[in-house]
């Protein structure tokens, strides 16, 4: 009959009551599974720092960008500023302008138009005519179709209307007739201005 081995497990170190209790079982946790948490906790602290780095780098890199970009901007301050002059010029150039054509259109009817020929409404604007009358030939209604034909002041003549007046015991012809405005050439502080400002564009972009 063969033996039965038989194996014993001999602990010489007593186990201590302490870790029995409710505050050793919590000191044993600690000790174990805390651990853990402790050294994730560390890897997340340095996961911060050097995140916290990148940002730092970014952020003056974007700081950088920003007074880059302010300084391009600042500079197209003062192209606004010149635009901004020109385009005033411009449009008090556009005033003077149409107060000038509309000025200079009086003595050019008053030397086109005969003098048997009355006007009843004169419309003036900045670059149309439109006036009606009566005249007592046919030859001065023929005399003042062909002077603003002529005129270097007007283009597009259009008469409207013709017809025989026979009410009025004169007899004669009424007539309305009506023409676009030709600018008149003028040279002001503003234009000169304005070639000055084109000038110097073209000498700094060479």
């Amino acid at each position: 009959m063969k033996k039965k081995k038989v194996s014993f497990d001999i602990n010489l170190l007593p186990k201590d009551p302490f870790f029995a209790t409710p505050v050793g079982q919590i000191l044993k946790w600690a000790l174990s599974i805390g651990r853990y948490i402790v050294i994730f906790t560390e890897l997340v602290v340095i996961l911060s720092f050097v995140t916290r780095f990148s940002l730092d780098r970014q952020v003056t890199d974007l700081n950088d960008s920003i007074s880059q970009k302010k300084t391009v901007i600042e500079s197209y301050g003062d192209l606004e500023e010149s635009v901004r002059q020109i385009q005033s010029i411009l449009e008090e150039y556009q005033i003077v302008k149409q107060q000038v054509n509309i000025t200079e259109v009086f003595p050019e009817l008053t030397n086109i138009i005969p003098r048997d020929t009355e006007l009843n409404e004169l419309v003036l604007r900045s670059d149309q005519i439109s006036f009606s009358g009566r005249t007592i030939t046919q030859n001065s209604l023929n005399t003042l179709i062909n002077n603003i034909q002529l005129s270097d002041r007007f283009s597009n003549v259009s008469v409207d209307k013709i017809e025989s007046n026979s009410t009025d015991d004169g007899g004669g012809f009424n007539f309305v007739i009506r023409a676009n405005t030709r600018p008149v050439e003028i040279r002001t502080q503003a234009i000169r201005e304005v070639e000055q400002t084109n000038i110097l564009d073209r000498t700094q972009g060479l």
